[in-house]
């Protein structure tokens, strides 16, 4: 075997041209399919970070009455499952939620972070590196002020300290006790960009206790660990009947609400499955085409090695000994192309990273790990024995007789090798239609839906929140709001590059924020319709400071904008968009019309056109623009309009919300409209670039191939052109028939490939828009793409062959 590899390597030395071909191939395709594995690998295969992770699961409240059924649950319904279920050692709760604090120079700031009830890290089995995790006692209200911290925020804030135990950390402008660091491989949720830097007591308070309260919160992520025995069958049943018997016994709290059980891993990455299904289809067409490739090649060069062959096997080698020969010089290519794969994918997943939607599960894990190594150093050995086997064999069949006498003559490759070849050759345009077809899906489906208008302008708009803190008393934190917020409005009004500002409560557009209220139209009563139409007979409210709707570019259609007049004491105005218009006054002018929204009525007084406040695919919805200065808030998004970048004027920002109130806390996160726009077509995105990305690397490959074997056909048919053009050929019928040959490669590749992705097409439905999957204008293009290149591929070896000589031809041999 050592033999066998020197010698392979020395014999790959003396022919640089096929190697570099073989092995940049290869790396093309191992290196696309090993960056694309590793995400695939870190968002949706591995296994969750947690001690018998297949034990976890979610419990999931089901309620028909809810509109957003998304299954969290209420701290009531969750207090009493985890006092009556059966089948879990533990049922924790978590919520989301931020503090106040400042951050490591000392500017205001907030901290992502998570209430979880006792039984969380015990269910998790996750302990601390310093201190202990939360007790029952923990959870009683009033005496919940303590704080366990992330490794990372422990290191950022307190330098490692390990008698940070006891310390304290001024949250909310209250001091919490540490009591605890977690371990530096643990985050919450797993390996998130957005993973909690604080875990605080889920504390609860008598109104959250009992069920005779008005209102309730959906706001609990519920996780429990299977008691041994207990099966996720059994854990489901039990869960659902005790919902049943809770919905019996509180008949009016959630009417037809019941429990669904789901492993932890499916519900925190299952709705990703066909996403990463589709990305692992993708590149590996392009690596059956890469493979393909280094078939062909291996087979050609088979056909050239024919008297070589024949001379060993004279020698006495044996058959067994030559098919070894020839399958470790394929997995020497494979494994040196598998090589430059690795670093180009190590740069890839960087690139890769950075295009991912950020709420993608688990991002932060994804890594070129040990894991990763292996497959694709697996996947390298399995292609070069697979690919190589079937040169291989052909290869140590020489026939010694022929072979000899040849003498110094090219070989000719026997009729069953060149029927191979082709059959490859055709299998790689199959292919390379498929994704080419794929791509352009993808490429008209993001182009579609960049061409939806938003109904606003989105660009060079920054956003800022800020309020007053709450003390207990929210009647009195609204009347410090308004004047508060008036102040800060003022405040970045005057900063150099700051065109126009503007206030707004109820959520801006792209955030995924919203308060939706319903309607009443005096006169007329209650608009019909409940359950979950109700958003037909409610809108979206919104109030806004002068200026907020010039300052987003949002049309006028009819009456006026709210302005300075419309303040505190003045009769309360409204004005609507044109879909609330056309709903609830149908045919009639909506200037003057009264309108009820939360038991309050307005005049309306102008009419502006439709946004599409949750992104480009969602449909505009009824909105209503109230006065802010009438509809007083304990807190405000500020929008600024700048001539260019808006990320250079928010130093400027800040510093003159903190001259204001030096401990107004600023978020972290996305502050431009356009960055929450490219979150929100960050997945539509990434597949266009992917899909396009492997769709031309298929398209390279593929030609590569077309030219490899024509080329080689040329070569191997000189003396018979020599032969045609001796006895009367002209160099365009020469060339015609290398061209000819090429196309009917092509054509049949097309065909095949044209319908293995017609039928494909359906797989892809769920992740367009506005395109069909059968679309003709992209399988024309794709088609059109790839015959064009494989004629082009064609048209130097066929230059080649029509400028043969006819004496140097037949003097060759």
């Amino acid at each position: 075997m050592l033999h066998d590899l020197v010698y392979s390597i020395r014999m790959l030395a003396k022919n640089p041209a096929f190697t570099l071909v073989a092995v940049v191939t290869l790396a093309l395709g191992i290196g696309a399919g090993t960056a694309i594995f590793s995400v695939v690998d870190a968002v949706f295969l591995r296994g969750l970070p947690f001690d018998e992770h297949d034990r976890l699961a979610a419990v999931l409240e089901e309620d028909p009455q809810r509109f957003f059924p998304s299954g969290s649950t209420t701290a009531q319904t969750y207090l009493d499952w985890r006092r009556e279920q059966k089948s879990f050692e533990g049922l924790a709760a978590a919520e989301g939620a931020r503090f106040r604090l400042r951050n490591e120079r000392g500017e205001p700031d907030d901290a992502w972070s998570q209430r979880v009830s006792w039984e969380f890290f015990p269910t998790l089995r996750v302990m601390p590196v310093l201190g202990r995790t939360f007790t029952p006692e923990d959870e009683i209200w009033g005496g919940h002020k303590q704080v366990i911290l992330s490794y990372g925020f422990w290191q950022r804030y307190f330098g490692g300290a390990r008698d940070v135990i006891g310390a304290t950390l001024q949250l909310n402008e209250e001091p919490w006790e540490i009591v605890g660091v977690l371990p530096q491989d643990f985050s919450y949720p797993a390996a998130s960009d957005l993973s909690a830097q604080l875990f605080v007591p889920l504390a609860f308070t008598s109104r959250q206790t009992s069920r005779e309260t008005a209102g309730r919160n959906y706001n609990l992520a519920v996780i429990g660990r299977f008691k041994p025995g207990v099966a996720l069958g059994q854990a489901h049943q039990q869960m659902n009947a005790l919902a049943a018997a809770l919905d019996a016994q509180y008949p009016t709290w959630s009417p037809g609400a019941r429990a669904r059980v789901v492993p932890l891993h499916e519900h925190w990455v299952g709705r990703m499955r066909g996403w990463m299904l589709l990305l692992l289809g993708a590149v590996a067409l392009v690596q059956l085409i890469a493979c393909a490739n280094l078939a062909n090649l291996m087979l050609a060069r088979a056909a050239t090695r024919a008297r070589e062959m024949a001379v060993r096997a004279a020698l006495g080698a044996s058959r067994g000994r030559l098919i070894r020969s020839l399958l470790v010089e394929s997995v020497v290519l494979a494994l040196a192309g598998a090589g430059i794969g690795i670093v180009l994918a190590h740069d890839g997943v960087e690139v890769l990273r950075a295009w991912l939607p950020p709420n993608l599960p688990r991002v932060a894990a994804i890594a070129i790990d040990l894991r990763v190594l292996s497959v694709a150093i697996a996947t390298a050995v399995t292609t070069g024995i697979i690919f190589g086997i079937v040169p291989a064999i052909q290869g140590s069949r020489p026939n010694l007789v022929e072979s000899l006498k040849q003498g110094s003559r090219s070989a000719t490759a026997s009729a069953a090798g060149q029927r191979l070849r082709n059959a490859v050759v055709v299998a790689e345009v199959a292919l390379a239609v498929v994704l080419l077809v794929g791509a352009g899906l993808f490429l008209g489906s993001f182009a579609r839906l960049m061409r939806i208008d938003p109904g606003f302008d989105y660009r060079n708009l920054l956003t800022v929140n800020v309020g007053v803190p709450f003390r207990g008393d929210f009647e009195e934190a609204r009347a410090r709001g308004g004047p508060y917020a008036q102040q800060m409005l003022e405040a970045v009004s005057r900063v150099p590059g700051v065109e126009s500002a503007a206030a707004v409560t109820g959520g801006l557009p792209l955030t995924g924020s919203w308060a939706r209220s319903p309607v009443t139209l005096p006169g007329k009563g209650k608009l019909a319709g409940e359950g979950r139409d109700w958003t037909d007979n409610s809108v979206d409210k919104r109030a806004v400071s002068p200026g907020y709707l010039e300052t987003l570019r949002i049309p006028l259609r009819r009456g006026r904008t709210l302005n300075q007049h419309d303040r505190a004491g003045t009769e309360p105005v409204v004005v609507v968009n044109e879909a609330a218009a056309r709903r609830y006054w149908p045919g009639e002018d909506a200037i003057g019309q009264r309108i009820g929204i939360d038991g309050k009525e307005y005049t309306v007084v102008g009419v502006v056109g439709d946004i599409r406040h949750l992104g480009p695919e969602t449909p505009p919805r009824q909105e209503a623009y109230l006065a802010l200065a009438q509809e007083p808030s304990t807190g405000v998004n500020l929008v600024m309009r700048t001539p260019g970048d808006p990320l250079k004027v928010l130093p400027a920002v800040k510093a003159a919300i903190w001259a204001v109130n030096s401990e107004q806390r600023l978020t972290s996160q996305t502050v431009t409209l356009e960055g929450y726009m490219d979150r929100l077509i960050a997945q539509r995105r990434f597949n266009m670039a992917i899909l396009g990305l492997l769709g031309a690397l298929g398209l390279v490959i593929a030609a590569a191939g077309i030219y490899g074997v024509m080329a080689y056909v040329v070569a191997e048919r000189t003396n018979e052109f020599g032969v045609r053009m001796a006895l009367g050929a002209t160099p365009g019928i020469i060339l015609g028939m290398v061209l000819r040959r090429a196309s009917a490669l092509v054509a049949a590749g097309v065909a095949i490939g044209g319908t293995v992705a017609w039928s494909l097409s359906a797989t892809v439905r769920a992740f367009l828009f506005q395109i069909e999957p059968t679309d003709a204008g992209v399988f024309a293009a794709a088609v059109g793409v790839l015959a064009l290149t494989g004629l082009l591929a064609s048209v130097a070896p066929a230059r080649r062959a029509a400028r043969v000589e006819p004496m140097q031809a037949l003097r060759h041999d």
